[in-house]
């Protein structure tokens, strides 16, 4: 028996399912840039991030040397009771960054699931209604209130009379309707504007570009229609960057490809390189809506604290929202080569290097799940990590390290490329695609 499988038996056996989404066998041993190796030596090249985590890459020199010194200074801390002078200075570092014309203020917490929560409870206690607007197939976390203000088919059961849930615009599903895209414009924001008459309104919250709901990409003028929207009936615009935040997509937060100032911005993933931090950059009226309202022991701890300030340096300093700008237009024109030559890529869609393939059937383009999942247990035999996500589990998400090299780049596409006619074509063992079908 190998190393690999040993640990897989002893995982299945001990670890709950509740913490589990899996696409493929696999033991990570070390990681180091772009590349995971597993257990046994073998190696793949990371079209992942460890779900859009690792901005900066694995092990980045000077993340590793920031949290190595941290450790001589402070290790943990409870900022409920007593701040430290670097988590001030990151409070103060975000909210330039976003530099808003309002008054903000910052919360921290560990995951974006802590953040959604936030959200979720301060958005009825700071605004003048009661009721949230959100988005078919968004996903802003999953604790019982950020769940509730998804809506995301995984996240099925956590519904509530005060959150009214509407389309999220499709531009390929409008495309196969004859639908353009100043229509779906038009229509998706009447949608909003009904619900915002019909009930009393605290704000709406959105991802400026769906991830788990399928690498949506909202059709112009969408995201600056939702802003007009809640200025014109007194709600908030809570933007939610936890995956496509810090340069992901080619502006330093998604947001920025429209002409908008949300009331608050949502942080996570990429902020700690690894290390559990999240943050909302929003109106002081709205972060500040309860005292001890939305507390968390270890938040913002001086060890994580250490690596969010290494993260922004990284990212300022070698320059990766531009490089994602730049590979993720080399990206693109690999996948729309792909979409080209096979009948199952209905549709390539993204920005940066945040992109998704959308596998359909050859025919009458109907979401393909098992074509997704059987290409993510190929991608892992041929060399490369690869996850899908959507509302029918059938988009491939493409979301690489920042740091990633051009020739990683271009060979985890070619690995995609067999994968996907791997999947087509040959058979895999019924009960390794059942345990690994992710979800």
């Amino acid at each position: 028996m190998t190393r690999e499988r040993d640990l897989l038996e002893r995982d299945t056996d001990v670890l709950s399912d509740a913490m589990k989404i899996r696409f493929f066998p696999f033991v990570m041993e070390t990681q180091e840039g772009s590349t995971l190796t597993g257990v046994d030596g073998d190696t793949l090249v990371d079209f992942t991030a460890s779900w859009a985590v690792a901005n900066t890459g694995y092990r980045h020199p000077l993340v590793c040397e920031r949290i190595t010194a941290q450790l001589d200074r402070a290790a943990t801390n409870s900022v409920l009771s007593v701040p430290h002078e670097p988590v001030i200075a990151l409070a103060e570092r975000l909210r330039d960054l976003l530099d808003a014309e309002f008054e903000t203020k910052v919360w921290f917490g560990h995951s974006g699931s802590e953040a959604g929560e936030l959200i979720s409870k301060a958005l009825p206690a700071a605004g003048e209604g009661n009721t949230v607007i959100t988005f078919e197939g968004s996903y802003h976390g999953i604790t019982a209130g950020a769940a509730t203000i998804s809506g995301h088919s995984a996240l099925a059961g956590f519904d509530a009379d005060t959150v009214v849930t509407l389309p999220f615009p499709d531009r390929y599903r409008a495309r196969l309707d004859s639908v353009d895209e100043e229509e779906l414009t038009k229509r998706s924001l009447a949608s909003v504007e009904s619900a915002l008459r019909d009930h009393d309104v605290a704000g709406i919250v959105t991802e400026p570009l769906q991830s788990d709901g399928g690498l949506l990409v909202p059709p112009d003028g969408f995201l600056e229609g939702l802003s007009d929207l809640c200025t014109e009936y007194g709600a908030y615009l809570v933007v939610d960057e936890v995956k496509a935040g810090l340069g992901r997509t080619g502006e330093l937060f998604a947001h920025q490809h429209a002409d908008i100032e949300p009331d608050a911005v949502v942080i996570g993933k990429p902020l700690g390189s690894g290390l559990p931090i999240s943050a909302v950059v929003g109106r002081a009226d709205l972060v500040d809506f309860e005292p001890a309202g939305h507390m968390m022991t270890t938040a913002a701890a001086p060890l994580p604290v250490a690596a969010a300030h290494a993260t922004l340096d990284v990212i300022e300093d070698e320059r990766l929202t531009e490089r994602a700008r730049r590979l993720g237009a080399r990206l693109r024109a690999s996948l729309e080569g792909l979409a080209e030559e096979s009948p199952v890529v209905g549709d390539v869609r993204g920005r940066g290097l945040m992109h998704g393939v959308e596998l359909v059937s050859a025919e009458g383009h109907a979401p393909d799940s098992e074509l997704a999942a059987k290409t993510c247990l190929w991608a892992r035999k041929h060399g490369l990590a690869v996850f899908y996500v959507g509302m029918e589990s059938n988009v491939l998400e493409l979301t690489p390290p920042l740091t990633i090299s051009e020739t990683e780049l271009d060979r985890g596409c070619e690995l995609l490329a067999a994968a996907i006619a791997d999947a087509r074509t040959k058979t895999l063992d019924s009960e390794l695609l059942e345990r690994y079908a992710g979800w």
